[in-house]
């Protein structure tokens, strides 16, 4: 099977990102929800698992994307996809706060977070969502690194290696520093993604059947405990219920690396793909600003509903940009 294909298969994954950001935007905006008990606030406070959702695909896709690089054309291609957006959305996040009348950061604060390493140099991100970037910059370089040693067509040793370790960290927060590398909570998830990518390779694979079987285990506890971080007032019906929409994360993976949910890739469909990263990034502190300079004024429905298509209209906008510079940097690689 050629790229073209490979993607032509995956297509139904371009509108699930939208969908994922989408449920993020919502949670986060939740909190303005006048009906807290409201049938929206109820299905919105579930909405963070759009991030572990993320996480699966990031290691579905990263698996499928490495296979046949070499390191530094693979370190390359991830720095273009994440880097120029990243950037072109921490400007504009930096300067609405600045514009009306919220924080203000330093040259340092800015330029280390835009390294998106600012936590190893325990430098606070401007924006709260970005320690999923951190998350999966790990990610990468590790990748990065098995590729430059030759150790990435070994997958079931280093595989199996850090399920190992998940599960160990699970259980004892061992290794400590697992931290530094690889985030250790929810590598499950990644895991999941990997594993769900060489299902599609060979779906009788017997060692990744049981490793994915195990991610999915590992993943509905992960986010059983998790739960209450991210909803107040948390109850075990709210981690009972996300931990099942985990684990349809899962069947749908095992689904898609099975060839079910093929669709035809259209125009539409690569937009709201390319779309879903730059409103992730921008909708929490930017999309929160905006809302608060809206809400003094207008009812807070209409201040949610302006905020949030300011903040799909501005990613619109950036997938343009970003795509100009990809092109700019490519012809001057």
């Amino acid at each position: 099977m050629n790229s073209n294909e490979q993607r032509q298969r995956f297509s139904i994954l371009d509108p699930l990102r939208m969908l994922a950001a989408l449920a993020v935007v919502f949670y986060h905006f939740s909190i303005y929800f006048q009906d807290k008990d409201g049938i929206y606030a109820s299905i919105a406070k579930f909405g963070y698992l759009g991030v572990n959702f993320f996480f699966l695909l990031s290691g579905f896709v990263i698996m499928s994307s490495a296979q046949n690089r070499g390191a530094f054309e693979f370190a390359f291609a991830r720095a273009l996809r994440i880097y120029p957006a990243f950037i072109i959305c921490l400007l504009f996040t930096v300067t609405v706060i600045y514009l009306l009348g919220g924080d203000t950061y330093s040259l340092l604060d800015v330029m280390a977070n835009a390294s998106i390493l600012n936590d190893y140099l325990d430098i606070p991100n401007i924006d709260g969502v970005y320690w999923t970037l951190q998350a999966e910059l790990k990610f990468y370089g590790c990748v990065f690194l098995l590729l430059l040693t030759g150790a990435f067509t070994y997958w079931r040793y280093w595989l199996a290696a850090w399920l190992a370790l998940a599960v160990m960290y699970f259980f004892l927060q061992q290794p400590f520093f697992m931290g530094w590398f690889i985030n250790p909570t929810y590598s499950f998830y990644f895991i999941g993604g990997v594993s769900a990518y060489l299902l599609h390779k060979n779906y009788k694979d017997r060692q990744v059947q049981f490793i994915f079987l195990v991610s999915v285990v590992f993943g509905y506890f992960t986010a059983l405990n998790q739960a209450e971080n991210f909803i107040v007032d948390v109850t075990q019906q709210n981690r009972i219920v996300a931990g099942v929409v985990v684990i349809a994360f899962y069947v749908f993976f095992a689904l898609m690396a099975k060839g079910y949910f093929n669709i035809k890739k259209t125009p539409l469909l690569i937009m709201l793909g390319s779309m879903s990263y730059p409103l992730y990034l921008i909708h929490n502190k930017a999309g929160k600003q905006i809302y608060e300079s809206l809400s003094v004024s207008i009812s807070s429905v209409f201040a949610i509903a302006v905020a949030v298509f300011a903040v799909l209209c501005v990613s619109f906008c950036v997938v343009f940009i970003e795509k100009k510079i990809v092109e700019l940097i490519g012809n001057h690689k």
